[in-house]
């Protein structure tokens, strides 16, 4: 293309940068595995779109393609890629993980080194920062892409729900989006669990079923991650098994809040790279109690918890049992309308405002989440289940320093509110302070023993200070509690791997398979 030629052209382009995950941590030759069948990925995504309309960059670990022409076709080479990352993840072991970002900015065309065509400028640069904000298999947006593209059509702009705003490494703030597959927009939740990390790499939504007894577990019923598909493109949902309501009337104190963090917020907990050591014994695999496993955390009546700053209306009331119901129902846009009605018909309804903080953060809409939680410290201020609402709305936006405050108010209220203790946890997680987090797991297990998400929490810190024997007995409590749990034998693999039990690993990743096949079927 001519004008390709003319050096002193800026280019107002869609750019789609691509990262591999864990990529560098691979030996050289599972390095040209995914490399190829990553490049196989890429080439197949952008068949349609003509050679004079696209520039293509290799990063080495990754790739940018500059799209010349309509901005949307940057957005479907996107998702096309984003679905097969995830149809390979679920043939190959391991697969491929790809965090993937698009933004509309300036770029001008240069020849590089080796008389090849490149690009510089701030449309590269930003799309990077974009793209590292996003988790495993997930497609983040920057502003300028959304404002053009959402426009184009009513269709689209259905696709996008706001993440919130990023800082990237220079200070600079990005408002970024999610870009989601059409059809899943209102039912699709962040691949993110209480800790603001993918929970696997994509998300996956909770249901129960029946399957085959794990080798080393008693076969029991349990929550287990399904694939599901909107046309052509399969989506992966998630739906933690946590809850945001704890008792607001709090004991006497047993233990003092843990010091607020002061290190800088950093990364989700990274995956390990395996490393072989010699081979230590199973750790006995003591009986648990099965966690109650739910499709969707429910709220309780009014009537079992606290009642708000002034008594609800049986109007009010009315609505908001209309409104749990629906969230059970998995249906948090209509229970958000049915929680309007409720607040309307009584202002000051803390557990409506309760109700509808979650309803959004199940929608993605952590502000308006956040907005929520404040409004119930305004109306009661000692009621612990506003600062944990809070503390958990800002970890979702990766405010993990910013959580902290809360989860430790929180506790001072209620110092036997477990989920307070996990979620504080997971905040030092996401800081990296392992240590801290686990003494904050351990509590919340002692606190709530059954809980096998605590267990599985625990077990990724373990996993992250290279305690391997550890995170292998808490993984095997998981399973022994919940025998589908696909993430706990993928991740027990990793363990045992690491620790020099190939024999185990190898056959978790065999009941991997058998999960994924009945799945299937």
């Amino acid at each position: 293309m001519a004008d390709l030629n003319k050096m002193d052209r800026t280019w107002l382009c869609s750019v789609l940068f691509m990262d591999i995950v864990n990529y560098s941590s691979q030996s050289v030759d599972m390095q040209m595995k995914w490399k190829q069948r990553f490049n196989g990925y890429l080439t197949e995504a952008i068949k349609d779109v003509p050679e004079s309309e696209r520039v293509m960059l290799d990063t080495g670990d990754g790739a940018a393609i500059c799209f010349l022409g309509a901005p949307e076709a940057a957005m479907f080479a996107a998702l096309q890629l984003c679905n097969s990352f995830v149809l390979d993840q679920r043939e190959h072991q391991p697969g491929l993980s790809v965090r993937l970002g698009i933004n509309l900015g300036p770029v001008k065309l240069v020849k590089d080194i080796n008389g090849a065509l490149n690009a510089i400028g701030d449309g590269i640069n930003a799309g990077q920062r974009i793209m590292s904000f996003a988790a495993d298999n997930k497609i983040l947006v920057s502003q300028s892409f959304f404002e053009v593209v959402s426009r184009l059509s009513d269709d689209y702009k259905r696709m996008f729900q706001l993440k919130g705003v990023e800082k990237d490494k220079h200070i600079r703030e990005h408002t970024v989006y999610h870009l989601l597959p059409p059809g899943t927009e209102k039912r699709e939740q962040v691949l993110e669990n209480a800790e603001g990390q993918a929970f696997p790499p994509t998300p996956e939504r909770a249901i129960r079923v029946e399957a085959g007894p794990d080798p080393r577990a008693p076969q029991n019923r349990s929550m287990v991650w399904m694939v599901g598909g909107v046309g052509a493109l399969v989506v992966l949902a998630a739906l933690g098994a946590w809850r945001f309501f704890g008792s607001a009337a709090p004991p006497k104190p047993s233990t003092n809040a843990a010091p607020v963090a002061q290190s800088q917020a950093s990364a989700p907990i990274p995956a390990p790279v395996a490393k072989v050591i010699e081979p230590t014994p199973e750790p006995p695999r003591e009986k648990m109690p099965k966690a109650k496993a739910a499709p969707a955390p429910a709220l309780p009546p009014p009537s079992k918890r606290e009642s708000a700053a002034a008594p609800a209306s049986a109007k009010a009331q009315a609505f908001y049992d209309q409104a749990s119901r629906l969230l059970e129902e998995d249906k948090p846009d209509e229970a958000v309308r049915r929680f309007d009605d409720a607040i309307r018909a009584s202002p000051d309804y803390v557990d409506a405002y309760v109700g509808r903080a979650e309803a959004r953060r199940r929608l993605v809409q952590y502000e308006l989440s956040l907005e929520d939680c404040n409004k119930i410290i305004r109306i009661k201020a000692d009621d612990p289940r506003g600062y944990n609402c809070r503390g958990f709305a800002r970890q979702l936006l990766k405010q993990y320093k910013q959580a902290l405050p809360d989860f430790n108010e929180a506790i001072r209220l209620n110092p036997s509110f477990a989920l307070a203790y996990d979620n504080r946890g997971s905040a030092y997680s996401g800081l990296q302070q392992y240590d801290r987090a686990l003494q904050d797991y351990n509590q919340a297990i002692r606190l709530k023993p059954a809980n096998a998400l605590f267990h599985l929490k625990r077990a990724a810190a373990y996993l992250s200070l290279k305690q391997y024997d550890k995170a292998i007995q808490d993984y095997t409590q998981v399973i022994r509690a919940e025998p589908n749990n696909l993430k706990a034998y993928k991740e027990r693999a990793s363990a045992e791997e690491a620790s020099g039990d190939k024999a185990g690993a190898a056959a978790d990743l065999r009941r991997v398979q058998e999960l994924r096949k009945d799945r299937r079927n």
